[in-house]
């Protein structure tokens, strides 16, 4: 059931990528990747549980999630990167969480404790700053 219209949803979306200054290469290999980065974001606005603040900042209300608080995802920092150094090599997951933790105030927990439909979406939009 969408709350938001389709087009106005996908203007959102627009704006956050927009905002944050976030490339969207020709590559087709990596538009195939943004493509499906966008499309679980775009049904998450249409859904009402992902907002764009007027700073371009996403605020993602898990829903499928027990006792999950809205979490706002600002633009990452080199810290964020960061972030990743401090785990394995290989721990692909662990760095991601680390990254997404920084990025959002949160803990890596937060998102190791989420279910997956909320996760992805929570992945989607992280994933298309990191591009």
């Amino acid at each position: 059931m969408s709350k938001i219209a389709k087009e106005v949803a996908e203007s959102e979306f627009d704006r956050f990528i927009a905002e944050n200054c976030i490339a969207v290469s020709t590559d087709k290999e990596e538009l195939a990747s943004f493509n499906e980065q966008r499309s679980r974001v775009v049904s998450a606005i249409e859904r009402g549980d992902l907002v764009i603040s007027e700073k371009g900042q996403a605020t993602y209300t898990p829903r499928r999630t027990d006792s999950a608080s809205p979490i706002t995802f600002n633009e990452p920092t080199g810290a964020s990167l960061m972030a990743m150094d401090r785990k394995k090599a290989g721990e692909d997951i662990s760095k991601l969480y680390a990254t997404m933790a920084d990025m959002s105030g949160e803990t890596s927990k937060t998102f190791a404790n989420m279910k997956m439909a909320d996760l992805k979406v929570c992945m989607a939009v992280v994933t298309l700053f990191l591009a």
